[in-house]
């Protein structure tokens, strides 16, 4: 976003107007210089107010979503994403255990064992922003963690957010180019720009999540595909080669 002539700052789509303009009839892309230039901190407030209405916005439409809906075509997302050449060739799988309205992923979990894959979750007790994770080897090994949401007993193994091949990541909206909005802890964009160069990242969502714009900032990350009931999304969409380098 910050070009030469001392800070030039590019005016981003989201931050536009219903029309395409920005307040002084400006358009994406257009530069600043100088005092009239949209300063970094202005941009960042701006991300952070609109974040906070599409989140407001998002979880209206997930909780109008009755857990019936959610079953049936959450079996249709999981199916889809068990399709993909990212789960497929995946070794170690991170899942997440849905709250409610999220994706379940019950299903993946046991193709994921069947298929002989190294299965972890997150913890809720987290050291900064990194998630730490275990591995299990049947669903009976998820308990209620402190904030109610299912996750693996302190007798589970340890795993490195390094050892990681493909991360399957729960959101409040997407984009279609793998743009993703959280609930805006940060824990997950921390954790993914710590994991291992190799490593992959798949957004499940329904399709009521969708949306054509998102603002982001520098910490968060895109995800190499999203997908929903009736569509993969390509993002980054990076090929699976999770072979060390």
């Amino acid at each position: 976003m910050r070009e030469a002539c001392g800070g030039m700052i590019s005016v981003p789509t989201w931050l536009l107007g219903f029309n395409g303009r920005w307040a002084h009839g400006h358009a994406a892309g257009d530069f600043f210089c100088g005092a009239a230039a949209v300063s970094e901190t202005v941009v960042e407030e701006a991300a952070a107010a609109r974040k906070q209405t599409l989140r407001d916005e998002l979880t209206a439409r997930r909780k109008a979503m009755t857990p019936d809906i959610v079953d049936s075509r959450g079996l249709k997302v999981q199916s889809r994403f068990l399709a993909t050449e990212y789960y497929q060739r995946a070794r170690m799988v991170a899942l997440y255990a849905p709250i409610k309205g999220e994706v379940p992923t019950r299903d993946i979990l046991i193709a994921a064992l069947q298929d002989e894959k190294i299965v972890c979750y997150p913890l809720s007790h987290v050291h900064g922003r990194i998630l730490s994770f275990r591995a299990i080897k049947s669903e009976a090994e998820l308990e209620p963690g402190r904030l109610g949401v299912r996750e693996p007993t302190n007798s589970s193994d340890l795993i490195s957010v390094e050892q990681i091949d493909l991360f399957v990541v729960p959101g409040l909206g997407f984009t279609r180019d793998g743009k993703r909005l959280g609930r805006g802890g940060g824990y997950y964009d921390a954790t993914l720009r710590a994991a291992s160069a190799r490593s992959r990242r798949v957004g499940l969502a329904f399709s009521e999540q969708l949306v054509e714009i998102l603002p982001t900032t520098g910490d968060d990350v895109d995800m190499d595909l999203v997908v929903t009931e009736s569509e993969s999304c390509r993002g980054l969409f990076r090929a699976p080669d999770f072979l060390d380098t």
